[in-house]
């Protein structure tokens, strides 16, 4: 199927312009109080691996997704003015923000892993230990957790080339609109449908356990959640994108607001506990000084 045109007619009505456009500027806004708590903090830890490597494979497979069902759009910008063509192009730059700033936690995830978490000291047993030299008789090993670290983040670079290396040799090879790119793009969304359906589940299992917030950002939740339901809406209404596109957004901001109530409750009781604490610190120096009187 060669290109035409005529199809590129079809305007995104000033509505969908507007709200696609309030959900770029609101998702991106929504992922920088996570990246500001995790360089606040200089540390990611509570975060689980397997939640980000779930998430930014799916976010992945999503921009790819899009790209190629929405392909007619980047082709129309060829015959259209610059207004027209910047809102045709507010759907896939939507999805690309999301994905981007996902990927961004994912370095800054790797950036930031504690120190303490990433090895373990192990005694050398065939080596004789001497108290003049005693790390002669152990060695450093990498943790699990630094180990799983390690493979999350060569997992989610071959999947970014898988991605971008077979469907760079459908389009050229087959075209945006033939049978297999559309079946790849259509596999590439379900893929991200189940990997999102999965996404928070290790994140809320790490954190049920933990029983902290840890590096999480409640303000970034509470954006997300309600947003990820209008941001499912703004890209099913666009012209050309099946439910393969937004069906996985919608599942990632009902299992969210789940990861957010248990946040908000851990959250509530860590203040809590400070509040009870900082009076009894006070109170010490006067119990002290009382009995010395």
């Amino acid at each position: 199927m060669l290109f035409d045109p005529t199809v590129c007619d079809e305007v995104p009505s000033s509505h969908n312009t507007l709200l696609t456009a309030l959900l770029c500027i609101g998702t991106f806004l929504s992922y920088l109080p996570q990246h500001i708590k995790i360089l606040k903090r200089r540390s990611s830890d509570g975060i689980s691996p397997y939640f980000i490597l779930l998430g930014t494979v799916g976010a992945g497979s999503n921009i790819t997704n899009i790209i190629l069902l929405q392909f007619i759009a980047l082709q129309c910008c060829t015959v259209q003015t610059l207004g027209v063509c910047v809102a045709s192009l507010l759907g896939i730059l939507q999805v690309c923000i999301q994905g981007g700033m996902f990927y961004i936690t994912f370095v800054l995830y790797m950036s930031f892993f504690p120190e303490q978490n990433k090895y373990i000291e192990q005694a050398i047993e065939d080596e004789p230990q001497r108290e003049a030299q005693p790390l002669l008789g152990s060695r450093r090993k990498a943790t699990a957790e630094w180990q799983t670290a390690l493979w999350v983040t060569a997992a989610v670079v071959a999947h970014a080339t898988v991605c971008m290396g077979l469907s760079t040799l459908l389009v050229v090879g087959v075209g945006p609109y033939a049978g297999p790119t559309r079946t790849w793009a259509s596999l590439l969304g379900l893929f991200s449908l189940c990997l999102t359906c999965m996404q928070f589940l290790p994140q809320i299992v790490k954190t049920w356990r933990a029983g902290t917030v840890g590096a999480l950002s409640i303000p970034m939740m509470l954006m997300q959640t309600p947003g990820g339901y209008l941001f499912a809406y703004s890209i099913a209404i666009r012209p050309g994108v099946n439910w393969s596109s937004w069906i996985s957004t919608f599942m990632a901001a009902t299992l969210q607001g789940v990861l957010l109530g248990i946040c908000l409750i851990f959250d509530a009781r860590e203040k809590r506990a400070r509040a009870t604490d900082v009076p009894n610190e006070e109170s010490l120096p006067n119990h002290t000084h009382a009995a010395a009187s």
